[in-house]
Order: structure tokens, then sequence, then C-alpha cells
């Protein structure tokens, strides 16, 4: 879905606030800012409740919040746990929630070769991160391309997973899509590739873009973002991601999926439109049921842009039948 005239105009208005009141933006002159090491990374954003494992000898940043019944939150592309810090706070009194890092993004380790090869799939890994924790089922929620790992994982290991939760999830392969981006964001990736690196202003024009409301973006989100960007560049960036890329697997998993799904779609998303939550809910015929909610003003990211709101349906549907 192409953003309307008038909005885009506003998010570019709202994006040249934001880096005015955040200082100069930087110039493709501008010297590259230090790459950051994992270490140095975790000095800065580790938190307390963060806590650290050895699955198959790749070491993942965890949380391990709440009480109740067990619901596991995988985040997106570009993303970490902290992405779900909205959603966890209106939840944490009602479930216990298992959140990580997608190695090796975020605070997680790198991926070596021998370990890709000791823990197999993308989806094994989540496995191995429950037995960790002591999660025998989970209801699982995923967004974005934590969607994709979330079915996955459903597909698999169908007797883990009491729910599935997709939000602005691809079935169909992200590279054959015909994106839909704007002039400003066309200029970001074009400098982003010149100077070698993602600076604020490329970060802040990105994330805007993906906000179906550009007000509700907070500089802290993307300042985040921005310093997670830093990170040395990993040899296997993509090793344990559950891509769509291959067809037939993809469409392997989301037919093996039995579990309840509950779609929830931002209907702003300009990266993917309605058509593909259409696609998604058809491939997912084999889940005992299936249900859609639109969320009309959220973009690519409902549980970043609209957490309480997403919170509350993820409650309402896991007591469904109380």
């Amino acid at each position: 879905m192409i953003m309307g005239a008038a909005r885009r105009r506003a998010a570019l208005l709202l994006a040249a606030a934001w880096l005015a009141g955040a200082g100069p933006a930087l110039s493709a002159e501008a010297p590259a800012p230090q790459r950051l090491s994992l270490a140095e990374l975790r000095q800065r954003l580790g938190a307390p409740g963060d806590h650290y494992a050895d699955l198959g000898g790749v070491e993942v940043r965890y949380r391990d919040e709440g009480k109740g019944p067990a619901l596991l939150l995988l985040h997106g592309s570009n993303g970490t746990l902290n992405a779900w810090d909205g959603v966890v706070a209106r939840l944490k009194n009602r479930y216990r929630i298992i959140r990580f890092d997608q190695p090796p993004g975020g605070l997680s380790g790198p991926v070596s070769d021998d370990a890709a090869r000791t823990v197999g799939t993308p989806e094994a890994l989540v496995a191995r991160l429950l037995d960790k924790v002591g999660v025998d089922k989970a209801a699982v929620f995923g967004t974005s391309s934590g969607g994709t790992l979330a079915y996955y994982f459903a597909g698999t290991y169908p007797q883990r997973v009491t729910a599935l939760i997709l939000a602005n999830t691809p079935a169909d392969s992200v590279a054959e899509a015909k994106i839909q981006t704007t002039p400003a964001l066309d200029v970001e990736i074009a400098r982003a590739k010149a100077i070698g690196y993602r600076d604020l202003q490329y970060w802040q024009v990105y994330m805007t873009y993906l906000w179906g409301e550009p007000k509700r973006l907070t500089r802290e989100t993307v300042n985040y973002s921005y310093t997670t960007g830093l990170r040395a560049p990993e040899p296997n960036p993509f090793v344990l991601y559950a891509l769509t890329a291959n067809k037939q697997l993809t469409m392997d998993h989301l037919s093996a999926v039995r579990a309840p799904v509950l779609i929830l779609w931002g209907r702003r998303d300009p990266v993917l439109p309605p058509a593909a939550e259409v696609a998604l809910y058809d491939y997912l015929a084999g889940a005992e049921s299936r249900s859609v909610v639109w969320l009309d003003t959220a973009g690519h990211f409902p549980a970043q842009e609209v957490p309480e709101r997403v919170a509350d349906l993820v409650d309402a549907y896991l007591r469904r039948d109380q």
C-alpha cells in the first residue's frame, strides 16, 4: 500500500523536525562513527533482567519475566527483544513472557559455522531456549520476520505451541515483492551505501516510513536502532534466520501449523500490503482456527507502534475460552 501524499509530506516534515532537535544531520562527508564491539554494546545497552544462555555454541541474550501461561515473543529484522517492551509491560502480570535477541543481532553473540551446524535450524534454536528455561509449551507471537520464525517453529514442533499469533508477517518471498518506497527513503538507502553505514538520519527516515503514524515514533526508539546498528559486521548474519526465500520450505512449515492462529495486521504497512495478509491466511489452512484483526492506523510493527492495543488483543485471544 503506497503512502498517501499528505501523510508522506507529514512524515518527512516530522523527520526534519526530529533531526533538527537532535542536532545537525550527518552528511556524506562526515567521518564514519566507530563500530562497536559486542562487549561495548552490552556495556551500553545491557539492562537488569538480561540473561545469557549458550544454545549449541550460540550465546543468546534473553529475558524471562512474569508468571502465568508461557508466551514467547519473536522480534523482526533489525530489532531486539526491546521491541516488545510495551507489550511486556502490559502482559507480564498475567503471563510468563520469554523473549530473546535473534543471533547474531542485538546483544546476542555471533554464530560460527560450527555453531550453525550444531543448532541446525532457526526453529531448533527456539526449542533449545525453551528447554533451557524449562518451558514445554507456549503461545508464540512473532512480528515481521519473527513471525516467519514463529510459524517455522509451530510447523516443526506443533505439540509445543498452544496458539500462534502473527503480526505483519510475510509468507511469500519478500525478494519478489514490489515494495513501494518513498523518495526520501531511496535517498537514504543510496547515501548509506555510499558512506558505508546507516547513520542517525537514515534510521529516522527508515523507521518513519515503517510507522503508520510517524508521530508515534520516539527519538529513543530511533537512537536505539542506530546504536545497535553500529555493531561490527558478522560473518553469518542470517544463517539462523527463518526466511521466506525458499518457497517450498516455507509452504511446508505453513501447511504443518495446527495451533489456532490470530493474525494482527497494520493496514498502513508499506512493505506488506493487505494482499500479503490474505495470502498468509490462506496458507494456514491446516490450523485449528484462524482469526484476523486489522489495525487501521498501524504500520509494519504494530507491537511497537500501538503496544497497549496489541497486548489487549493478544490477552483477549489467549483467554477466549475462559
